[in-house]
């Protein structure tokens, strides 16, 4: 019987077949991508999913990171005229802060030409000020408690939930994909929440492991701050685990099947973790959850700074990124690849 780790690699040799064709039937509505580390490469993923998601379903996207890589990758420094926290602010701390904008999302294709021909999606952008929203939402939340109504405490918990929901009904997405930062406080609570699935990216390093225990404890405990405030709101369902995603994966070795001894420990580990959670993935074996991908390398660059997806680059052209001149080299079409094996996954 194949290990978990073996596993995992024959389902990713197997996706870059010539002949694998992936399907795509997205189980779930709404997605988080979301890990408690930063630089892994997330906010790349998520530019690259939302162009994949709006391959075949009407999607609305949300940057609920302060950082608003997200956004840049989207509007290409276009300024926007509202934002999530416009909505947020309101919905979760009262009249004082305005009225909730019935309007907060942009058509993402009048900013972004590279997401023509796909469905209609949209983009709510993100808010630099959502770094001092943690405060706010929680000093909310005590108060309510106090005053031991559920019923409030569950509308504050569910009000990312219900401002993404209206907006995706009045624009017609069918999904829903959120962009979360690497703190818990405040948005990525909320986005958990909202959530019916997370895709977890894990970049092959010691901080990033730790990491992916922290988020599928925090999940799975039930005296986790996630699970004690959904206990508070009078129950809550736990979002499931819908992938993740093995960042920046070394592939050093010439011999089929195999990646190098680093990555290999790395993915074991991450593996390792997962099973301790199982209950949270709807595969039977974790191992089907996971999706490695290639060290993007300059193309990731590229994609991240340029806005362009990385399936529309193209092989072999030069980009110029912070006055230095990379070049798309072949393995784009392997990185193109396994972005269409983790929607398949999805």
């Amino acid at each position: 019987m194949a290990t978990g780790l073996e596993r995992i690699i024959s389902n990713h040799e197997q996706s870059l077949e010539e002949g694998f064709v992936a399907s795509v039937n997205f189980k779930y509505r709404s997605y988080a991508v979301t890990n408690l580390r930063g630089g892994i490469g997330k906010s790349t993923l998520s530019f690259n999913l939302a162009w994949m998601f709006s391959r075949t379903s009407p999607t609305l996207v949300a940057d609920l990171c302060p950082q608003r890589n997200l956004t840049e990758a989207i509007m290409r420094g276009q300024k926007a005229e509202v934002s999530v926290g416009d909505a947020l602010r309101p919905k979760v701390l009262g009249p004082a802060f305005g009225d909730v904008p019935d309007d907060i999302s942009y058509r993402i294709s009048a900013y972004n030409d590279h997401f023509k021909l796909g469905k209609p999606s949209f983009f709510v952008p993100g808010d630099g000020e959502l770094f001092a929203f943690p405060s706010a939402l929680y000093q909310q939340l005590q108060q309510a408690m106090a005053a031991n109504n559920k019923k409030a405490v569950r509308n504050i918990l569910f009000s990312l939930r219900d401002v993404l929901d209206s907006e995706a009904k009045s624009k017609g997405c069918e999904k829903i994909l959120m962009d979360c930062s690497p703190f818990y406080a405040g948005g990525t609570h909320l986005a958990w929440c909202a959530a019916d699935a997370l895709i977890i990216p894990v970049r092959v390093d010691e901080h990033s492991i730790d990491s992916l225990d922290i988020t599928l404890r925090m999940l799975a405990d039930p005296n986790s701050d996630y699970n004690i405030w959904a206990e508070r709101a009078g129950g809550m369902s736990t979002p499931r685990v819908a992938a993740i995603v093995m960042t920046m994966v070394g592939a050093r070795s010439p011999k089929k099947g195999v990646k190098d001894r680093a990555s290999q420990m790395y993915v074991e580990r991450a593996y390792a973790t997962a099973e301790k959670y199982e209950s949270l993935f709807d595969e039977l074996d974790p191992a089907d959850s996971f999706v490695i991908t290639d060290d993007f390398m300059s193309a990731g660059r590229i994609s991240g700074a340029e806005g362009i997806p990385i399936p529309k680059l193209k092989v072999n052209q030069f980009h110029t990124i912070g006055g230095n001149r990379l070049q798309v080299n072949q393995s784009q079409t392997k990185y193109k690849k396994e972005l269409e094996y983790l929607t398949h996954v999805l």
